[in-house]
């Protein structure tokens, strides 16, 4: 048992925002003086409930929420370990496979390092994230036009979370909130995407978009 608010414990995450470990422990803190926590140890369970699984963001809201000496539970070993100790499938190949949903319904599967990024995966593979005349004018990837959205319909937490910026530029745009800007978007795990969603505003800069220039 820990204090709330006073765990001694500074917690990270990677890339993908999902599971937390212990990045350090603070000198003189009550985990330090407990003996029983180390930096690398996966947070598991607060107060009974488990967060092996959630997002950072769901982790540190449980543990700001719990009694004030919330029960922690640790895993000592890799998130991988981790995962294979409560059954969870992994990938030991070290790959993500993203499945691209087109307009008219048909399924392509692409093999990915993890960190890929979105629209270079998709473009490269010879697949169209524009609508219209944005397949000439976008700005190629350069974060500037807001017109690479695909619809991540799975697998949301195995991509970087939103930006506020990208948030706003699809926002403008009225899209579902499942939507992302696919040049600022990267692939930490399986995901499934469709390309070219529909959309009530049209794209960004448009004077139907609510974002003219």
């Amino acid at each position: 048992e820990l204090p709330r608010g006073a765990t001694g414990v500074e917690w990270g995450t990677d890339l993908s925002f999902v599971g937390v470990y212990v990045r350090a422990l603070l000198p003189g803190g009550a985990a330090e003086q407990s003996g029983l926590v180390e930096p690398g140890d996966q947070l598991v369970a607060v107060g009974g409930a488990p967060v092996f699984d959630a997002t950072f963001d769901a982790a540190m809201t449980a543990l700001a929420t719990v009694g004030a000496a919330p029960t922690l539970e640790f895993f000592r070993g890799s998130r991988e370990e981790l995962l294979e100790a409560v059954g969870r499938e992994t990938k030991k190949t070290g790959t993500a496979t993203v499945t691209v949903v087109d307009p008219s319904g048909r399924r392509r599967e692409i093999v990915v390092q993890p960190g890929a990024n979105l629209r270079d995966t998709l473009v490269n593979d010879g697949i169209d994230v524009y609508r219209g005349t944005t397949a000439w004018t976008n700005c190629a990837g350069h974060q500037m036009c807001g017109t690479c959205i695909v619809d991540v319909v799975d697998g949301a937490a195995a991509t970087n979370r939103k930006s506020n910026d990208e948030e706003g530029t699809l926002n403008l745009q009225g899209c579902e909130t499942s939507c992302r800007l696919s040049c600022v978007t990267f692939v930490y795990g399986d995901i499934e995407v469709r390309v070219r969603p529909d959309r009530e505003g049209g794209f960004f800069g448009s004077a139907t978009s609510g974002s003219a220039w």
